[in-house]
């Protein structure tokens, strides 16, 4: 992975935002889908990096395995034939190999209602109000019984109503006709002014919302942005301990060669048994090895679910033997 090209770029605001005057629907809905996308684009490269790290961590653990019973073992087994006595190390703290992802605080995007809907039957409601508050004031003007009124009676009823709203009622001419405009306008408008408030309030509410949904997912996107950075310095360093184990291997093995020569041409260890200057030191350099896998090999690669700084030195210390080791073959 490349930690240089793969920095998560938080977006900004919408330019949608910033231009003049524009409804309030439109901004919060703009917003809405600006935090959607850099939180999906987030999400979908720490999914990325996880993969890496599973991926580099079993690589890891076949590479491990795979030292420790076949080429460890085997200079052990060589090491204890030739008496030299190697002992193992006990463990201070348990391996851990485990990455914050951030699981627990994944964040989701919720789509805004528009308050249409909502809008559209409240100016419905309203519009029938209007028309029953205007019956009602028309039939107590003219002393007409609500309860008198049936389907039988109901037309001639009407009429003297819509003529009372259509000029009666300010003493001018009562016009049916007019009267039922103005029934219908005043229902119309009041239900208009009831939509365009609920839109209004609801747009406003929006817009605050859908605001303080970005403010939180550029939040969430900058902690996972921190979070992908420590996973890559995760697979990096896993990926690099991987491949000193193969260098460690390839000297481990040339050392039991060396190791099965000596005990072929000096025999086994005894009581009486004193071996060669050169071939105590070709020991003493094994067990050093041995010593330098074991630590890189056992010592945690995470602490806190962060990269350990001490799994760090072991791997340095590692290359350093590996580098002394390189130093006498060919300087």
């Amino acid at each position: 992975m490349d930690e240089n090209n793969d920095e998560i770029e938080i977006k900004r605001e919408p330019e949608v935002v910033s231009q003049k005057k524009v409804n309030k629907l439109a901004e919060a809905k703009a917003l809405i889908e600006a935090s959607q996308e850099q939180v999906a684009k987030v999400d979908s490269e720490i999914a990325e990096c996880k993969v890496g790290v599973s991926e580099a961590a079993k690589n890891f653990a076949i590479a491990k395995e795979t030292f420790n019973e076949e080429t460890f073992n085997n200079c052990e087994t060589l090491l204890e034939s030739a008496g030299f006595d190697y002992t193992t190390f006990e463990e201070a703290d348990g391996f851990e190999l485990a990455v914050d992802s951030s699981d627990d605080e994944l964040f989701s995007v919720r789509d805004l209602s528009s308050g249409r809907f909502t809008g559209l039957m409240l100016a419905i409601i309203v519009a029938l109000i209007t028309v029953g508050a205007w019956v009602c004031l028309a039939m107590s003007k003219l002393g007409i019984d609500a309860n008198s009124i049936n389907l039988e009676n109901a037309t001639s009823q009407i009429n003297p109503i819509l003529t009372w709203i259509g000029g009666d009622m300010i003493s001018a001419n009562g016009n049916m006709t007019a009267g039922a405009l103005i029934l219908g306008f005043s229902a119309l408008i009041m239900g208009w002014l009831a939509y365009a408030i609920r839109i209004n309030l609801k747009g406003t509410k929006n817009l605050r919302v859908a605001q303080e949904t970005f403010d939180k997912s550029t939040e969430y996107c900058m902690t996972q942005e921190d979070c992908q950075r420590e996973m890559k310095k995760v697979d990096a360093h896993l990926r690099e301990v991987t491949e000193e184990i193969t260098n460690l291997d390839t000297v481990l093995n040339e050392q039991a060669s060396v190791l099965k020569r000596i005990i072929h041409v000096e025999g086994v260890y005894d009581d009486e048994k004193i071996y060669h200057p050169s071939s105590k030191k070709v020991m003493r350099e094994t067990e050093k090895i041995m010593r330098a896998s074991e630590h890189l090999l056992s010592t945690a690669i995470t602490e806190d679910k962060k990269l350990n700084f001490q799994s760090v030195q072991a791997l340095n210390t590692a290359r350093g033997i590996y580098a002394e080791y390189l130093s006498r073959i060919y300087d």
